[in-house]
């Protein structure tokens, strides 16, 4: 029976050799030290005895016997020699009591490479086993920028905590995911239960998502199983059966198409850059033109995590649907769902909608993002969008206003009026695109006024970290937050003048959410949401020239300067002037656009993560912030 097995693997292992070979492919096993040259490790670390995954046991340790295999481990030397009767006899013990001694195996780059047990690997990997015993040692790669290198130094903590070699990758900041979708955060230990759960989840997830044809995404199977966490419970996946986790799989199908595209996110700086679809909807059909008499209203449900009231956010937002309202009149009815708490349930609150007959919602946090998708994977008719800037997700569609063009606006005001040469910036949160508004801001000041200097302050430290909210004596004047809540008035909004006890509002930037909604919705009307829906998550980030995002002056600022705004203002409405177009240099002394040839692109722009060099401050780290904000950084994709 043992020689009879051998004559199979032996089989297997010359079909993968000529399919190397046909492909150009190194046809037998890799040795390690054929490729690691010493400089580029930075020393070894004895790991212990463990059991490892045989997925990830790729090759041997050093030249030699790793020509007696083809690359799939299995044996290549003919059933009548030494090797092959060796082979037999480990296989033959394995099936009568099993293989106990450990092989002895280095690893590098989370892939294990064998120094002695190779007939033991070969044996296992035949009868498809699981896992093997090893003593393993780790080879430290020197540290890099390189996406792979930093994933993999994430791996090496995320190890210490959890003792796990199962999962790997392709995403920044996935193995903090992971920790957080257990219960455990970075440098607390993980009970024998949550590492068995998760092994016992993953192992039936990676079953049913390579019977799924998975293998064939640009994704690792970790990346599909945190994809499925976010829509699913992975404690299920101990419980259902491989046909109903193939079922869920299949259901998120274009969510994993869409992440593993090295463009998965799509910039959609107008509206109308969507093309067309031919094919009619209902939506249109029962809209009709615009202008035009409509026999149904079209039900749009706006759902907030806290009260309208209790939120100048959420204030803007609810004025911008009552714009809606007027705007469309009875062809639309809003209805308004508070209270979809992040830490509750917004899943009820988002299918109450549906049950309601919505069947278009916006939800107005980034915190609800998540929740959004779970409920648009489930009810793919429904069109629901959530106001955010980074949402990664192809079941929803995210929106947000350029805020970096008013906000370079309002530094050209105050680098203009500015006597001390000293201003005021107050930030909220450091997720996309927030450091763009600071640069922003920063440049423009700089651009009329070479002397000025802005001091950055955040309102979201924690209370051992935060600093004064007092600026130095020698601003005079402040940018501070955009929106007022209605029942808390205060002029310290916008940018405000400091003159002694008093302030003086000089401008700010208004969101049209209204005029947002609108042009969301004629798009809706107007047949252009299926564009790119099967390929990318579509973030539509509108401005000045989308009508949606307006800079208002007081009457107190200088005739100059005001000529000056207003003809900025309408360069960057037409595109032929950037507020980061031209040389410039970041604190650490890195001049962007060098040369002047080149103008950033929209994802540079939003994934800012520097700071212009006439800023005094710095962006702030996680722990450095409240509670409540470090989950706003992490739901948002901030700058961790």
């Amino acid at each position: 029976m043992a020689s009879e097995e051998y004559i199979a693997a032996q089989k297997l292992a010359v079909k993968a050799y000529r399919s190397a070979v046909n492909k150009g492919q190194y046809p037998y096993l890799q040795a390690l030290d054929d490729f690691l040259p010493y400089e580029k490790t930075s020393g070894e670390h004895y790991v212990g005895i463990i059991e490892i995954p045989l997925n990830l046991v790729v090759g041997t340790k050093t030249a030699g016997r790793q020509n007696s295999f083809a690359n799939n481990f299995m044996p290549l030397l003919g059933e009548n020699t030494e090797f092959a009767l060796k082979w037999a006899n480990l296989y033959q013990a394995q099936m009568e009591e099993g293989i106990h001694d450990p092989i002895v195996a280095y690893e590098y780059m989370h892939r294990f490479y064998v120094m002695e047990g190779n007939k033991r690997v070969s044996v296992l990997k035949s009868l498809d086993a699981a896992k093997i015993s090893a003593k393993v040692t780790r080879i430290l790669p020197k540290k890099t920028d390189d996406l792979e290198n930093k994933i993999y130094y994430e791996f090496i903590d995320f190890y210490e905590d959890a003792e796990l070699y199962d999962i790997w990758f392709t995403k920044e900041g996935s193995y903090a995911r992971l920790e957080k979708l257990y219960g455990f955060h970075k440098g607390e230990k993980w009970t024998d239960e949550a590492r068995m759960n998760l092994r016992s989840e993953f192992q039936a997830f990676r079953k049913a998502y390579k019977a799924k044809g998975g293998d064939k995404l640009r994704i690792s199977t970790g990346d599909a199983f945190l994809a499925y966490a976010d829509m699913f419970p992975t404690w299920e996946l101990q419980t259902l059966s491989s046909e109903r986790i193939r079922d869920n799989i299949a259901k998120i199908k274009d969510e994993l198409k869409t992440i593993s595209r090295d463009d998965s996110m799509k910039i959609v700086l107008e509206p109308g850059e969507e093309k067309a679809s031919p094919a009619g909807t209902s939506l249109l059909k029962m809209f009709g033109k615009p202008g035009a008499e409509s026999s149904k209203s079209v039900k749009i449900a706006f759902i907030y995590e806290k009260a309208v009231g209790d939120s100048a956010w959420n204030y803007a937002h609810d004025m911008g649907r009552m714009y809606l309202e007027q705007t469309f009149g009875d062809r639309v009815k809003t209805t308004v769902y508070e209270h979809a708490e992040y830490s509750q349930n917004p899943e009820q609150v988002l299918e109450c909608a549906i049950e309601d007959g919505n069947e278009i919602i916006f939800t107005i946090a980034a915190q609800l993002a998540n929740a959004s998708a779970r409920a648009a994977i489930k009810h793919p008719k429904i069109k629901i969008l959530n106001c955010s800037t980074n949402s990664m997700y192809q079941s929803i569609r995210s929106y947000y206003c350029r805020m970096y063009e008013t906000k370079f606006l309002l530094g050209i005001i105050a680098g203009a009026l500015s006597k001390s040469n000293h201003i005021g910036y107050m930030a909220d949160y450091p997720i996309y695109s927030t450091i763009a508004n600071i640069n922003a801001f920063a440049l423009g000041a700089q651009m009329v006024n070479a002397r000025a200097k802005v001091h950055l302050h955040w309102n979201c430290y924690a209370a051992d970290n935060e600093t004064l909210n007092q600026w130095p004596e020698d601003v005079d004047l402040v940018s501070d937050i955009d929106w007022i809540k209605p029942d808390s008035p205060t002029r310290k909004y916008g940018l405000y003048q400091k003159k002694n006890d008093s302030i003086v509002n000089i401008a700010a930037s208004i969101c049209h959410w209204g005029r947002f909604y609108e042009r969301i919705l004629r798009s809706i009307f107007g047949n252009q949401w299926k564009a790119d829906s099967k390929t990318h998550a579509l973030n539509y980030w509108w401005g000045i020239s989308a009508g949606v995002l307006e800079l208002v002056t007081s009457h107190k600022l200088p005739e100059g300067t005001k000529r000056l705004v207003d003809v900025l203002t309408e360069d960057i409405r037409k595109g032929t002037f950037g507020p980061f177009d031209g040389i410039w240099t970041t604190q650490e002394g890195t001049v962007i656009n060098k040369g002047g040839e080149s103008r950033l692109n929209p994802e540079q722009i939003f994934k800012m993560n520097y700071l212009a060099s006439n800023i005094e401050g710095s962006i702030p780290k996680l722990e450095e912030l409240k509670e409540e904000a470090r989950e706003f950084v992490k739901l948002q994709g901030g700058l961790e």
